[in-house]
């Protein structure tokens, strides 16, 4: 059965080419890929609340994630 893990990056585009902290791995798997695109997108807007609205202005801070497919047999 394949389930998926989170991984989201947390980077700031201010230069060209934008810099990324150290990817954060959830330790949950999701049963599905809706399930884990679903939850990044709530976690994204966790990590901007937490960063602040001046911080992620200033530092051009977005977020992107990948869901990767983790075999669990």
């Amino acid at each position: 059965m394949i389930k998926f893990t989170l991984i989201i990056w947390v980077c700031s585009f201010l230069g060209n080419p934008g810099a990324c902290l150290a990817p954060i791995e959830y330790p949950k798997l999701f049963s599905s890929w809706y399930e884990c695109s679903r939850i990044a997108h709530k976690e994204s807007i966790k990590i901007y609340t937490k960063l602040g609205y001046k911080y992620v202005n200033q530092n051009k801070i977005a977020t992107r994630y990948t869901c990767q497919p983790y075999d669990t047999i």
